[in-house]
């Protein structure tokens, strides 16, 4: 099992990597777009590793994988 979509919003990695196709791998600009990221924000490293990897369904993350792959980033606003 593993996480395919933002919960909060209800969007898809399926429909969130569509949208990149377009804006690029932004997440401010992809959470702008999708609204990912502007609940709980839970879901910004599986959409940040599913930009990297190409995959849609993440496998869940330990707190150091999310922790790496949100080092420097900056967290869109709420």
């Amino acid at each position: 099992m593993g996480v395919n979509r933002c919960i909060c919003r209800n969007v898809p990695f399926t429909q969130i990597a569509l949208v990149a196709r377009e804006v690029g791998n932004d997440l401010a600009k992809l959470s702008e777009k999708t609204g990912c990221g502007t609940g709980c924000g839970m879901c910004l490293p599986y959409v940040k590793h599913m930009l990297r990897t190409g995959r849609t369904t993440v496998p869940v993350l330990s707190h150091h994988e999310i922790a790496e792959l949100m080092k420097g980033e900056q967290v869109p606003p709420k």
